[in-house]
C-alpha cells in the first residue's frame, strides 16, 4: 500500500432550500457536526494543503477541516460540481433519477451545463495542478464519483448512491484506495 497523497471530499450535508439554487446551500448545523468528526479522522494523513470547491457548502467543509488541520484554503473554482445550470433540484425523487441519467449516459451534455465525463476530466486536472500531498480537495457528489470510480473500476451511480455528507476517500500514490471514511 503506497503513503496518502490525495483525499478527496464531499461537502458536509447542506441545509436544503428548494427555492434556492444548490449552488447557495450552506451546511446545515448537523453537517457542521459532522465534518469536525471527519476532520478529526483526517488529521492522522498529515495532508499538506487543502483546496476547495467556491461554493457555500463545500467552502464550509474545507474550512472546518482546515481549522482542525491547521491549513489554509485554496479556493479552486475547477473544484466545482458538475454543471447542469438548467436542471432545478425539485423533489428527491426527481433528483435521483436525473443523476441517474446522467451516469447512463456520461459524454450526454446536461441542460446547457457540462457532461459528466467533461467534469470528471475538469476535475482530474484541477488535482493535478495542486502539487503538495496529501492533498485535501473538497468537492460535489457527482463530480467525486465520476472522478473515484473511474480509478477504482466501480460503477458511478451504485458509488453516488452510497456516498454520505460528508465523506472521504483516501487514495494512495498509486492511485488505489487507502480507506473511506464517513
Amino acid at each position: 500500500m503506497s503513503a496518502p497523497a490525495l483525499i478527496l471530499v464531499r461537502h458536509g450535508r447542506p441545509a436544503i432550500d428548494p427555492d434556492t439554487p444548490p449552488t447557495t446551500w450552506r451546511l446545515c448545523p448537523d453537517g457542521r457536526e459532522a465534518v469536525a468528526r471527519l476532520a478529526a479522522q483526517l488529521v492522522r494523513y498529515a495532508p499538506n494543503a487543502i483546496a476547495s470547491s467556491p461554493e457555500p457548502k463545500a467552502l464550509e467543509t474545507a474550512e472546518i477541516i482546515a481549522q482542525a488541520l491547521g491549513l489554509a484554503v485554496e479556493v479552486d473554482s475547477s473544484l466545482h460540481e458538475h454543471k447542469r445550470p438548467a436542471l432545478a433540484f425539485g423533489t428527491e425523487e426527481a433528483f435521483r433519477a436525473r443523476i441517474a441519467q446522467v451516469f447512463a449516459e456520461p459524454t450526454k451534455t446536461i441542460a446547457g451545463g457540462e457532461s459528466v465525463e467533461q467534469a470528471c476530466e475538469r476535475l482530474a486536472k484541477a488535482l493535478a495542478d495542486h502539487p503538495a500531498r496529501p492533498l485535501v480537495a473538497v468537492t460535489h457528489g457527482t463530480v467525486l464519483s465520476h472522478y473515484v470510480a473511474r480509478r477504482l473500476g466501480l460503477d458511478a451511480l451504485d458509488l453516488w448512491r452510497s456516498l454520505h455528507t460528508p465523506d472521504a476517500f483516501v487514495l494512495g500514490a498509486d492511485g488505489a484506495l487507502i480507506t473511506r471514511l464517513n
